[in-house]
């Protein structure tokens, strides 16, 4: 009988969803943007291009030539700044780490790359949106074309990459290969939207790396989004010797998602990611506070050589309208700034500045 309630449930919650589409169309659009928009010193163009393939169904952005030192621990080209070419939605997801002839190298190479749209702002705080990320434990995905993330004509993106290169063989040419799935705009069935957020460990703002010396490390931060909304998938980014990542509402004492990653031989492998649409999702509250925190665990006797992280990150339905970002706030300027700079200042922990 569970059975056939849990499958009856997810049909209804498939026909509302399609219900909604239908009914509502996009709903929630991206404004068009305006020709004019502030500069950003420090980002530049030559490393990074965005185009649409031949059948119109895939975003690609590739960041490279990038060459890669044998042994390099962290390696952080400049900030790169492209335009989307049209209107659309991406609902899914691939990357690969490829040589000049677009054979496949080794996935440990990237260490992470954020999709930073500087013109939106973030869930929990008023900084500019992060709109995708990846590490070398982050699977592909892929959603129904029922739901997407929208982005208008003209979007700027910031790439934000960090690349290493553990084996002892230099690489000349490694190129980094991201594959969005593509709505394109117009049709006849609009998605759903969604939107990504971020919550980190270390707050909206400033250093996300924390040193994590012989046993037990913990860190958290608490905030309360500036909407209200609804968690449909949910994920994160941690570090080797991470125990546990966990997301709660601070106001019930409710424990909303927690995770521990996937392992071997000590080494982190894999984040599992939580798909809580299945049950209705996750719902957030703009009058309540939410807590995320990690766990490390370090059974060595030195200081973990990556350092820690401590990332939440989702896509969630919001119905009402985004507040349209304050480029003055001091938050979104000290973030900004620090996103340019990151890759020309010494290296922290591990040089991982911002995720």
């Amino acid at each position: 009988m569970a059975r056939k309630i849990s499958i009856t449930m997810a049909m209804l919650l498939a026909l509302v969803l399609f219900a909604a589409v239908l009914l509502r169309g996009l709903g929630v659009r991206p404004a068009p943007r305006p020709a004019e928009l502030p500069t950003i010193p420090g980002a530049e163009s030559h490393l990074a291009r965005l185009t649409l393939d031949s059948t119109g169904g895939a975003l690609e952005v590739v960041i490279g030539p990038v060459t890669l030192p044998a042994h390099t621990p962290g390696y952080r080209p400049p900030i790169q700044l492209v335009r989307l070419p049209a209107a659309g939605g991406f609902h899914g997801y691939s990357w690969r780490m490829t040589d000049a002839r677009g054979r496949d190298l080794p996935e440990d190479l990237l260490h992470h790359v954020n999709l930073i749209d500087p013109d939106e702002q973030d869930l929990f705080s008023g900084v500019p949106r992060r709109v995708f990320a990846a590490g070398r434990e982050t699977p592909a995905r892929r959603f129904t074309p029922l739901v997407g993330y929208p982005l208008a004509a003209g979007t700027r993106l910031l790439v934000v990459s960090m690349f290493s290169n553990p084996s002892p063989e230099p690489i000349d040419s490694a190129y980094l290969r991201i594959r969005l799935l593509w709505l394109p705009a117009g049709r006849a069935l609009a998605p759903l939207p969604v939107f990504p957020f971020t919550l980190d460990v270390m707050g909206p703002v400033g250093e996300k790396s924390f040193p994590v010396p012989p046993g037990r490390t913990e860190r958290s931060w608490e905030g309360s989004p500036r909407l209200d909304a609804r968690i449909l998938a949910i994920g994160g980014h941690l570090h080797d010797y991470a125990r546990s990542l966990r997301l709660e509402d601070v106001t019930t004492g409710e424990i909303l998602w927690e995770v521990e990653p996937v392992t071997q031989e000590g080494r982190l492998v894999a984040v599992p990611a939580g798909m809580p649409w299945k049950r209705g999702g996750i719902k957030l509250h703009r009058d309540r506070r939410y807590r995320v925190s990690v766990i490390y665990d370090n059974p060595t006797h030195g200081s973990a050589p990556h350092g820690g992280m401590g990332v939440v990150a989702g896509v969630a339905y919001v119905r009402q309208h985004w507040p349209v970002v304050r480029y003055d706030d001091p938050e979104y300027r000290q973030d900004l700034a620090d996103i340019v700079a990151a890759p020309t200042r010494p290296a922290g922990a591990h040089g991982d500045h911002l995720h």
